[in-house]
């Protein structure tokens, strides 16, 4: 009994020693190091804002307290830096990515052969928020609501596919019935915004309604636009109050709409940050951590109001869970939601 007790108190003594040099481990890592905080779209949309206002923040609780600087590596969608995270990045823990969600389920939302990674295989860090999208359009133009959206055919821009700007635009012609012609290639909200603006276009779907409000409020405040449809799990309480619908009244079809919920379960995790495979699981942690301590950093808090953003924090873990339970969707749930993008 003596040696089982002493045994005992030897493992737990392992333990608390064992921490406190993880820990100093991972200081001496990042301590006067740079880390790279990688964002996979252009500046000046709510991606970029995000990543700027946590990279702010989020040293203060990373062992070793390193620098953080955000680089914009936009591109596919997305998709460019997803690969270079997966295939070129180090995996020491000194890059980390504030991805697009849609990128990461791209092989079984999209198409497979555009995907060079296996989002399964990436690190999971947390995401800031979900988010709400909508579509809107500009004032004077052939429409005015998404009823008539659907009988009136508009020119709409985006991005390309796996970008939000391209996917739901798809999703929102294939599966709700919008009678969108969609142009691709405009790479980030601020130059669809723009787009807009110039009349060069009648509207774009897939921004987020806090992406919008911090971004490029005068559309909305000048009555230069009218959003014509939420798209969420859930009703956004500042659109419902607007009197914005959400699509699921617009959309009749049972199998379409399970195909356009498995995109809306995407938005669940709407501002993922992920770094690659195989980095060592102390520094993950401690990434982890942080992440999570600074959601909850008062002055990080009050500057996310500051710009208008929305903070609705995920765990690693939990965005983990979220993108395995969408690789593992029902096959036919998965075709249709294939057939909404490709088509």
């Amino acid at each position: 009994m003596h040696r089982i007790t002493f045994a005992a108190s030897a493992a737990i003594a392992a333990c608390i020693t064992a921490a406190p040099a993880a820990a100093d481990a991972v200081a001496d890592f990042y301590k006067d190091r740079t880390v790279d905080m990688m964002v996979a779209a252009p500046p000046g949309g709510g991606f970029t804002a995000y990543a700027r206002t946590i990279a702010k923040h989020i040293v203060k609780y990373i062992p070793g307290h390193p620098n953080m600087v955000v680089k914009n590596m936009p591109g596919s969608g997305g998709r460019k830096s997803v690969a270079y995270l997966y295939n070129v990045a180090p995996r020491n823990g000194a890059v980390i990515l504030g991805a697009q969600p849609g990128t990461l389920v791209e092989p079984v939302l999209g198409q497979k052969s555009n995907a060079k990674f296996d989002a399964l295989k990436f690190n999971y860090i947390g995401s800031a928020s979900g988010f709400t999208t909508l579509c809107l359009v500009r004032a004077g133009g052939p429409v005015k609501s998404f009823a008539e959206l659907q009988k009136t055919q508009a020119v709409f821009g985006g991005d390309n596919l796996g970008s939000t700007t391209f996917d739901h635009a798809q999703l929102m012609r294939n599966l709700a019935g919008a009678n969108i012609k969609l142009i691709k290639g405009y790479r980030g909200t601020k130059n669809l915004v723009l787009a807009i603006e110039q009349g060069e276009i009648d509207g774009f779907c897939g921004y987020a309604w806090a992406s919008l409000m911090s971004g490029a409020p005068h559309l909305v405040e000048q009555k230069k636009v009218k959003v014509l449809v939420q798209f969420g799990l859930a009703p956004h309480a500042e659109m419902t109050r607007r009197g914005i619908p959400q699509v699921w009244g617009f959309i009749k079809d049972e199998k379409k709409r399970k195909a356009m919920e498995l995109f809306a379960n995407v938005q669940v995790f709407g501002r993922p940050y992920i770094a690659p495979p195989s980095i060592p699981r102390d520094r993950l942690a401690a990434l982890q951590k942080a992440f999570l301590d600074t959601m909850k950093d008062p002055a990080f808090v009050a500057e996310i109001k500051k710009r208008r953003l929305v903070l609705y924090p995920t765990s690693g873990p939990r965005v983990r869970a979220l993108v395995a339970a969408i690789y593992n969707a029902p096959a036919d749930v998965q075709k249709m939601a294939r057939w909404a993008l490709a088509h």
